[in-house]
């Protein structure tokens, strides 16, 4: 099972329970006996090494999903989380929870993909993607390979995490393909988070999205009404969800306690100088803001649930971690090392191709804004790229993410690219292929994988299937220019 990210991430809190998404501020009011606490926010990192709020997590108790059971393996980036803590976290660079919870806003088919405004529609819900969106595919031995948006296709049951703008849209924080198909049990089932609308009691049904939710037949926890937050389990008949379980969620901090949390912003309004961040409405009145406020941003909120609403947060400082979202149209990646940056034309080298960003570029370093002056030729990057925008015989970026020394052992040479096949040759002993401007030769212990149950093929069989257009990943080592000796190949559709 997977996860997910959501609008009202808070949980009930005992007492003593502090809400706080790690990473800086508040201090508990006896040091002596540090209060226990929470943690919320938007899980960073990689797997093996996550964060939040820029703290190393490690994961000591159960895990569950939505609430029921689930693995330290389900706890992946991109997902929120609610975790509990022996004590507070602010300003530790590490911390250990002692449970953790997963929210999943949906999980279903997608019906429609519209890539030109980056968006999916999933159990009538608009997803938005971003360049921050965690893109994966759930992989048959439980590893996960990073995605783009053009590798999902109409038909594609994908779990969504993210956060509910104004609109009601999900900006997607991570949406990952699982491995379930049309026809196999369990294909009809959605799960989905979303405020009710348009509650008929006498018919027993409501809205969620552009979604009609019949419960007649569900069982139902809590009280239902309009504007209420509840997370339904039901089957797709038609245009109609037919819950068998409905729960009211509450969205509940603990009054006048410290809090931090860590999200996308929605609904900024700079008049009342309020906006909403993972299901709490956020007041920067009287706060210290660092960066600039947008819809979209990602942000850090230090403050104080109010004395009298536990559902709104009193920030004293407000910190924006990315100011952009970005582009979320790539269509392909590499990761390499950098072998050419010129800072004042916007450009670099990787691979032996070159690259340009723009304004809307997204450039991560630790899980906050980084500029084009921080890279240095031999970086290790992840970019995230739209082949279809090119300018001077440059390809544009959409993300550019600085990856440590300390990710990887030895990167020296270590090379991998995702795209379109445009041209090759199938010819025992002189085989090579063209993809996104890079030219790959198999080595002698190359490998080769099917399609995304990951079945191994001999090269026969993957260089007499391929065909030009289709969509592979390599990995390998980059030699000179945009030569490349491919060690593992991949095909994604």
């Amino acid at each position: 099972m997977n996860k997910t990210h959501a609008l009202a991430v808070a949980m009930s809190l005992a007492s003593s329970t502090l809400i706080a998404a790690c990473g800086g501020g508040g201090t508990a009011s006896n040091p002596a006996a540090p209060a226990a606490a929470s943690i919320s926010g938007v899980v960073s990192g990689s797997t093996g090494a996550l964060t939040v709020g820029g703290a190393a997590m490690t994961i000591s108790g159960p895990v569950t999903v939505n609430g029921k059971t689930g693995t330290m393996a389900d706890v992946q980036p991109g997902d929120v989380i609610v975790a509990s803590t022996a004590r507070q976290t602010a300003g530790l660079t590490s911390f250990t929870a002692t449970a953790a919870d997963i929210r999943i806003e949906v999980e279903s088919s997608i019906s429609s993909i519209d890539l030109l405004n980056s968006t999916l529609t999933v159990a009538g819900q608009t997803i938005l993607v971003d360049a921050l969106t965690r893109l994966y595919d759930d992989n048959s031995d439980d590893s996960y390979s990073s995605l783009t948006l053009a590798d999902l296709v109409v038909g594609n049951y994908v779990e969504v995490s993210g956060a509910r703008q104004e609109s009601g849209a999900i900006l997607a924080t991570r949406i990952e393909r699982k491995r379930l198909r049309a026809g196999q049990p369990g294909y009809t089932g959605i799960e989905l988070y979303g405020d009710i609308v348009g509650l008929d009691t006498v018919a027993r049904t409501f809205t969620i999205g552009t979604l009609l939710v019949d419960y007649s037949a569900a069982s139902v926890e809590g009280t239902l009404a309009n504007d209420i937050r509840v997370e339904i389990n039901g089957t797709l008949n038609g245009s109609t969800l037919t819950a068998s379980r409905v729960e009211v969620k509450r969205n509940e901090g603990n009054r006048g306690s410290e809090v931090e949390v860590e999200g996308p912003v929605s609904d900024l309004d700079t008049g009342t100088q309020t906006f909403t961040a993972l299901g709490y409405r956020v007041s920067y009145v009287s706060a210290r803001v660092r960066g600039t406020l947008i819809d979209g941003a990602r942000i850090e909120v230090e403050g104080r649930f109010d004395a009298t609403d536990a559902n709104l947060i009193i920030a004293r400082e407000v910190k924006v971690k990315h100011g952009r979202g970005g582009d979320g149209r790539a269509d392909g990646e590499v990761k390499g090392a950098l072998s050419a940056v010129d800072v004042a034309a916007g450009t670099f080298d990787l691979g032996g191709t070159g690259y340009f960003v723009d304004s809307a570029t997204v450039l991560d370093r630790d899980d906050s804004d980084a500029t084009l002056a921080d890279l240095r030729i031999g970086d290790y990057v992840e970019v995230k790229f739209l082949s279809t925008r090119v300018e001077a015989g440059r390809i544009y970026a959409t993300k550019v993410a600085f990856e440590d020394d300390s990710d990887d052992d030895n990167r020296v040479g270590e090379f991998e690219v995702e795209g379109r096949v445009s041209a090759f040759v199938d010819a025992p002993g002189s085989r090579q292929l063209s993809i996104n401007g890079y030219v790959v030769t198999p080595s002698d212990n190359a490998r080769y994988y099917g399609d995304r149950d990951d079945n191994a093929l001999t090269a026969d069989q993957f260089w007499n299937g391929l065909t030009v257009g289709q969509r592979i990943e390599v990995k390998g080592t980059v030699g000179a220019g945009n030569a490349v000796a491919g060690t593992r190949f991949e095909l994604e559709d």
